[in-house]
């Protein structure tokens, strides 16, 4: 994989182009494709049209009435495989309350571009579509193809969209590489910024804890009742530390983190990797949210989220059950996870398998950490890439042949995370201005 060290001189200014990023992000989130429904055809169309005015080839696919992907292509020469630009056009839902803003307004207000899906991940999205268009204004040479291709239904498992077009139409969307979303977050650490890079993302298993108790008149207490039952399961669980599983991706994490941390900190990380443990992992002396990415990069984990019980005030629930919401590390099964959470919340609840996911996929090729790590360097000196395992999912999990890392850097030290899926989902300008230049940066240093 022969690579440029040094990003290609641009024939444009990147200052030049706030206005049209800004500008993409702005309509694209003014199209509300809350899913369910998704509709993401409206943002098919605006693309295919943006498209069309640059002369790119591409396109719309539906797979049902409605819910839209799209795939834009750049020839290259054919030296290598294509690359691939890969982003979702559904959000999740939103409701006014809670927002400063109106959710759906894309309004441009304090350095920030507001509504939902700023980040998640229509900012990514827009600067995807700058990067084809630039790309293709200035006639820029390229070894490779480059695909745009964004899919619908990524927010409720991808079926309509990523899946699909990997079961429909594969030679559109063959690609070796792909960026995509999940990675990018800045931290300061003493040893210098550092910026995550998804390798890996994690399967799933969501299960659900029955208990079951006798019932009767709500007069009269039960403390063998099943909501009693339920209770102390999920205390239970609360208390529960699974086991560390180190696998070699988060090793690598671990080793980077120690270069990045010295003393007490590296010798806690050094004790962690040597004798793994939720106990020693959870205590690192680290920034508390890359702290997180380490705990997650460690452990199976099982998050309760939907309670039920009962339908009437005054009567004795017979059952009551929660919902976890389970995510496995790449390789671990979920029957398996099922087992262990079973014991760790005992016998008076049932534990069962609802649905799950193996997570295979592990995609931290050194050489395409190099350009990145390359790519971060010239534009903020110092910088490096932490690979890690994203504890959520995105469509990367229906494209195991290609090689799906998650990069978008972000040039503020802005806890993102906290605001996707949130009320007043924002992204920063600054922010869409420098993952935008880093983006198209990598792109030109694989395929250019």
């Amino acid at each position: 994989m022969p690579t440029s060290l040094h990003p290609m001189p641009l024939p444009f200014s990147w200052a030049d182009q706030e206005r049209h990023l800004v500008g993409h992000l702005s309509a694209l989130i003014r199209l509300d494709t809350s899913n369910p429904p998704g509709n993401e055809i409206t943002v098919a169309r605006h693309l295919s049209r943006e498209l069309s005015r640059s002369g790119i080839a591409h396109k719309v696919l539906e797979s049902e009435p409605g819910r839209a992907n799209l795939v834009a292509r750049l020839p290259g020469t054919g030296q290598e495989p294509p690359l691939m630009l890969l982003g979702h056009a559904d959000v999740v839902g939103a409701q006014p309350g809670g927002w400063s803003r109106p959710p759906f307004s894309g309004e441009v207000a304090e350095g920030r571009v507001w509504g939902r899906g700023a980040l998640d991940m229509k900012g990514q999205v827009a600067a995807s579509l700058l990067v084809m268009q630039l790309l293709a204004a200035h006639r820029m040479p390229l070894r490779r193809d480059v695909l745009l291709v964004v899919t619908a239904d990524e927010e409720a498992g991808s079926r309509l969209g990523a899946y699909w077009l990997r079961e429909n139409h594969r030679s559109l969307v063959e690609a070796e590489f792909a960026f995509n979303e999940g990675g990018g977050q800045r931290f300061m650490t003493p040893g210098g910024p550092v910026y995550t890079v998804q390798v890996a993302e994690k399967g799933s298993a969501r299960m659900r804890v029955t208990a079951r108790g006798p019932g009767g008149h709500a007069s009269v207490p039960r403390s063998e009742s099943a909501v009693f039952a339920l209770a102390e399961a999920l205390l239970r669980l609360r208390a529960f530390a699974p086991e560390s599983v180190l696998s070699p991706t988060a090793r690598r994490m671990l080793s980077t983190l120690a270069e990045l941390h010295p003393g007490a900190a590296a010798e806690a990380i050094e004790r962690l990797t040597q004798e793994p443990t939720w106990a020693r992992a959870h205590g690192l002396p680290i920034d508390p949210v890359l702290r997180e990415f380490v705990v997650a990069g460690l452990h199976n984990t099982a998050t309760p989220t939907v309670l039920s019980a009962g339908h009437r005030q005054n009567v004795v629930p017979v059952e009551a059950s929660v919902v976890l919401d389970g995510r496995l590390l790449p390789g671990e099964l979920p029957d398996g996870w099922v087992e262990q959470v079973q014991k760790a919340v005992g016998d008076r609840v049932e534990v069962s398998l609802l649905h799950g996911r193996v997570s295979h996929g592990v995609h931290d090729d050194p050489e395409l950490l190099r350009v990145l790590g390359d790519t971060l360097a010239a534009h903020e000196p110092g910088a490096r890439v932490l690979p890690y395992i994203n504890p959520a999912a995105t469509d990367a999990r229906a494209f195991p042949d290609t090689k799906v890392v998650g990069f978008f850097p972000s040039a503020s030290d802005a806890d993102i995370m906290r605001l996707i899926h949130a009320p007043d989902e924002h992204a920063r300008i600054t922010d869409l201005m420098f993952g935008g230049k880093c983006l198209l940066d990598a792109v030109l240093r694989l395929s250019a």
